[in-house]
Parts: C-alpha cells; sequence; structure tokens
C-alpha cells in the first residue's frame, strides 16, 4: 500500500506534535509544509523534526503546498476563524483535509465544506486527537453499555491558566474566533455530544468576557430534550483541566484526563448501583500518531472517517448556538 504524501499549512504551535506524528506515521510521509511567515515554515521543521530538513520543502506561503502535486493530503491547523478559505482551495484541488477543531466557526461554513468534499470526491475530518486514544472508545463502550442506565446528565471541564505566548488565542472577539469557546471549547461540546444518542434541542451560557470581546471562561447549559441535559466549564484563568462526567439512573462514569499525555498510562473510574466502584487502566497510547495513522487508513483504503461529517456539523452548530446565546444572555434553540 502506498504510503499518504502530506503538506501542512502554517507553522502553528500544534505541529510540535502534529509534525511528527504525520512525519513518523508508517502508512505516511511528509512533503512539504508552508507559511504565510517567511521563513516560519523552516523553522518549525528545524524545531520539530530536524532530521528532516534536507528531505521536506518549507514555502513561504500556502498555494505551493495546496497545489503540489506530490502531495496527497493536507493538515489545516491554522486560526479558527480562517479554516474556510485555504479549506476551499485543498478540496478543490483535490487534496484530502484534516482540519484541526474547530472545522470551521459558522454552521454553513462547515456545510460548504461537506458538500465541496463530496462533488469533489476527497476526504475531510475534523481534528479531535482526543477521540483516538484507546480510553475515548472504553469509555464510550462503558456509556453505552447500559450498566449506567439511560445516561441523563453530563457535566464537562476544560481549562488553562493562559500564559502571555498564548495571548493570540484571546486578542479578538467570540465573532472573530477568539477566547474560550472556540479554542477550548469545541473539546467541551465534542466530549458531552458522545454521551447522548440525541441531538441538542437548545443552549445557554454565559462567559467573562476581556477587552477584546473575547470569552475568558465560560459555562453553559445544553438541553437535548426530556430529562437529558449536560453542562460545561470551560476558562483560561483555572488549573489544567480536561474531563468529562456522565451520570444514569444505575451509576457514573468518569474520564478525569483527556488530553492524555502519551508517556503515562489512562485511567477510567466507574461506579455501579450493583458493583461499587471500579477503575480500570489504559495502555499508554499517542492520540496523535494514532489520529494520522487513521487518516492514512481512511485515504489509502477509501474508508469513512471514525469522526463524521455529520459530527463536525453538530458540532459547529452547537458552538455557533452557544455563541449566540453569550451575545443575547438567552436560551438559543438549534
Amino acid at each position: 500500500m502506498a504510503k499518504v504524501r502530506w503538506g501542512i499549512l502554517g507553522a502553528a504551535r500544534v505541529n510540535e506534535r502534529m509534525l511528527p506524528a504525520i512525519a513518523n506515521a508508517g502508512n505516511g510521509e511528509l512533503i512539504a509544509i508552508g507559511s504565510r511567515r517567511p521563513e516560519a515554515a523552516k523553522e518549525c521543521l528545524a524545531k520539530f523534526a530536524p532530521q528532516l530538513e534536507d528531505k521536506v520543502q518549507c514555502f513561504n506561503g500556502l498555494d505551493s503546498v495546496i497545489n503540489h502535486e506530490r502531495i496527497d493530503a493536507i493538515y489545516l491547523p491554522m486560526a479558527n476563524e480562517e479554516h474556510l478559505a485555504p479549506a476551499l482551495k485543498c478540496i478543490r484541488a483535490k487534496k484530502h483535509l484534516l482540519i484541526e477543531k474547530p472545522m470551521a466557526i459558522k454552521s454553513l461554513d462547515v456545510e460548504l465544506l461537506i458538500n465541496e468534499a463530496r462533488l469533489h470526491n476527497v476526504k475531510i475530518m475534523e481534528g479531535f486527537m482526543y477521540a483516538f486514544h484507546p480510553q475515548f472508545d472504553r469509555i464510550k463502550n462503558i456509556i453505552h453499555s447500559n450498566i449506567l442506565g439511560e445516561i441523563h446528565y453530563a457535566h464537562s471541564m476544560f481549562s488553562f491558566p493562559i500564559q502571555p505566548a498564548r495571548f493570540y488565542r484571546i486578542n479578538r472577539s467570540i465573532s472573530q474566533g477568539g477566547g474560550a469557546l472556540w479554542d477550548i471549547g469545541p473539546y467541551a461540546i465534542h466530549t458531552l455530544r458522545q454521551c447522548f444518542k440525541e441531538n441538542p434541542l437548545r443552549v445557554f451560557a454565559q462567559s467573562e468576557l476581556n477587552e477584546h470581546g473575547a470569552d475568558i471562561s465560560t459555562t453553559g447549559m445544553i438541553d437535548f430534550g426530556g430529562s437529558k441535559r449536560a453542562t460545561f466549564d470551560i476558562s483560561f484563568n483555572c488549573t489544567r483541566r480536561s474531563e468529562f462526567e456522565v451520570f444514569g439512573p444505575q451509576g457514573r462514569a468518569k474520564c478525569p484526563t483527556v488530553w492524555q499525555p502519551d508517556d503515562q498510562t489512562a485511567k477510567i473510574v466507574y461506579a455501579t448501583e450493583k458493583s461499587g466502584l471500579s477503575e480500570e487502566i489504559v495502555p499508554k497510547a499517542n492520540h496523535f500518531d494514532l489520529e494520522v495513522k487513521h487518516f492514512n487508513e481512511v485515504i489509502s483504503m477509501n474508508l469513512e472517517p471514525k469522526l463524521s461529517n455529520s459530527d463536525a456539523l453538530w458540532n459547529a452548530k452547537t458552538l455557533e448556538a452557544l455563541q449566540k446565546s453569550i451575545e443575547t444572555k438567552s436560551w438559543v434553540n438549534l
């Protein structure tokens, strides 16, 4: 089976993990990196994969990567609000596309990308690396095995204390893609949505905004209908957290660390009315490596991605509604 040949658009911070994952995947290889900042692509390669400096092309610009005749797939980790235009160029150049979350900050833009990908017969997937760690499959199995009963409530918390080097995340308003909602909010919403079979019906959120109109912290509620609901807290002024917990009439389950370091085993905690408290240890794994390997297989074997286009669309719809709720200080229907 031929290796999938990759390009990367942008020298974003996440390349610290994704560039080696792409470069070292046994079923793929890195061909080129492009950045709009002069020499940034070279600096990124030298920093995160210096052994490839004489093998990977570096461009001052994006189009040379998008139109590169040897590239099959592109990873797009640019700023949240910048995804649409280069993503469309990639798709129309018949490049498969792994787009870092969020796929786009407007649901209509996500629909456009999905339709264009279908038209041009390419695969696209929203990047949530955590979903490829084996702990994710295990906790989903627990949730949907009915040992907890039907899930009625879930809560997620994602935060880290933001440092000056990352102030670029909060230098523009929520409507422009800035703040916690569009940065770590996708994790909170995506984990909660995995706990329910239903899609959200309505949402409510309130935020602490800075002088740019970016949310430093947001708390919200999602109504899935009937007695099913979820709440979340996301913040740039609290200690590091990445967890979610679910509750049913017969028990509860918790994933204590969604952003699981690859040098540590993961732990899942659950309790039932019959059996009491249990802990399971999940072996070490690198979810970035597994995400890239999966998408390579999707391309090579013409498979459907683990994270579907419908999933990406509902993420966008929910986040978009939460943004509107913050702005209007009211419940918003989806």
